[in-house]
């Protein structure tokens, strides 16, 4: 890396760490005060807030960091053409491409340090502040769930089901249909049973009908049982887990997300616009670092920090 690139970057990583801390402290103090109400009315104690609001910074950052960037190209820029330094580089052969290359580099890696942070800080900060605002501030009993209705997912073997009630105190689950496919798409067979129940590690349906289909998708057999067990790797446990919250979730996760409710044919707009808000915050910080160049460029030589502000 030459001098002046060295140089570049030592101009920008000044104004780029000074305006994330600020930019933070504005934003805490908002967020403090547009829930000052609800603290005092929960009153957590001194701890448990700085605690709570400290777990809120890292989300805060992925909106901070763009402008941050933004705010560092434009100051680097103004301080040097205020310095009559942008015309000593032009003089000495320096090209606008040589001096705005090391800001664009800056852009590069803030969006790749930023998708990185948002991958490992942000999920667990988000979930810690959650619990506690659940646990500790509003002081919520632990919610356990014994039942669900109207369950629709895609499981791991190729097989759609749906669960009319399912009750997680007896193991056992209503007016259920399960649909096997072959190749992703093809109907391979259907068990519509009135229930099942949990017993010995393996479900058992009562009440119902086991079909099966043809390639084409005919059906060639069908058949009515009192009680039967059918191949169904999922437990009882399986239908209580706990759905996490978008926000908690990283890339990966989001997108296995997505495929399990788009096979289930379950809305998945939330989980889109998540995954999506994912790649795009972060990708800002190139986006403003172009476009802040040709701004700060223009500002010359009588610039300062309030014209680049």
């Amino acid at each position: 890396m030459s001098i002046l690139s060295r140089y570049i970057l030592r101009q920008f990583l000044g104004p780029f760490l000074l305006s994330i801390f600020a930019f933070s402290v504005i934003i805490l103090i908002i967020q403090v005060f547009d829930e000052l109400h609800y603290v005092m009315e929960q009153k957590p104690g001194f701890w448990v807030t700085l605690e709570y609001y400290l777990l809120k910074i890292p989300g805060l950052l992925l909106e901070i960091i763009p402008i941050a960037v933004l705010m560092a190209v434009l100051f680097s820029l103004g301080n040097l053409g205020k310095q009559s330094e942008l015309i000593a580089m032009r003089a000495g052969g320096a090209s606008i491409f040589k001096v705005a290359g090391p800001l664009v580099l800056c852009g590069v890696a803030v969006f790749f340090s930023t998708i990185l942070f948002d991958e490992v800080v942000t999920p667990w900060s988000d979930h810690l502040s959650r619990q506690i605002r659940l646990n500790d501030i509003e002081r919520r009993p632990p919610t356990h769930v014994t039942s669900k209705a109207n369950l629709s997912q895609m499981t791991a073997d190729n097989q759609m089901i749906h669960i009319g009630n399912f009750d997680g105190t007896t193991d056992t689950m209503t007016d259920i249909i399960i649909l096997s496919f072959s190749n992703g798409i093809q109907l391979k067979s259907r068990i519509d049973a009135k229930s099942a129940d949990y017993e010995n590690g393996q479900w058992i349906f009562k009440n119902g009908f086991f079909r099966v289909f043809d390639d084409t998708g005919a059906e060639i057999s069908c058949r009515a049982f009192d009680q039967a067990p059918f191949p169904f790797q999922e437990k009882p446990a399986d239908f209580l887990a706990d759905t996490p919250d978008p926000g908690e979730l990283n890339i990966a996760q989001l997108y296995s997300e997505i495929q399990q409710l788009k096979q289930s044919g379950a809305d998945d707009h939330l989980e889109l616009v998540e995954f999506h808000k994912k790649i795009a915050y972060p990708f800002a910080c190139v986006v403003l670092a172009v476009l802040g160049i040709p701004w700060g460029w223009s500002l010359g030589k009588y610039s300062g920090v309030a014209s680049s502000f």
